[in-house]
């Protein structure tokens, strides 16, 4: 009889454990992905993109910073995520001599609290209306 309690502890012990590491892995750390279904646009039309965690869930409230046409590498603007996680950019920009750079790149969200910081390789081009 005494040998079942002892293994009913230890089973209980591990569940505890086991949520635990849980709970921390949740709310600590979480990786995230930014996506944009869209790889080209049309000038003055609009896109969107999602900041999802890693259980797929919208992130909201929290900064994207991007590079647009024209901008130097080094001019990042931004937009914020809706309750949702989602974004969007309106009114894309084509300017006639910016070349191959009339496109939107380097979306990259910077971590914030538990959640890590990612950026999207992708780049959305422009194309004249």
């Amino acid at each position: 009889m005494e040998m079942k309690s002892y293994y009913l502890i230890i089973l209980l012990v591990a569940f505890v454990i086991c949520i635990g590491v849980f709970w921390f892995q949740f709310n600590n750390d979480v990786a995230t992905f930014i996506m944009i279904n869209e790889t080209e646009v049309a000038e003055n039309s609009s896109f969107s993109g999602m900041l999802v965690d890693a259980y797929g869930m919208g992130v909201a409230n929290q900064t994207i910073t991007f590079h647009k046409p024209g901008h130097e590498m080094g001019t990042l603007v931004d937009v914020t995520t809706n309750e949702n996680g989602e974004f969007t950019i309106e009114h894309a920009q084509y300017l006639p001599n910016a070349g191959k750079d009339n496109y939107y790149g380097n979306f990259t969200f910077a971590g914030h609290d538990k959640y890590k910081g990612c950026t999207f390789e992708g780049n959305v081009s422009v194309v004249s209306g």
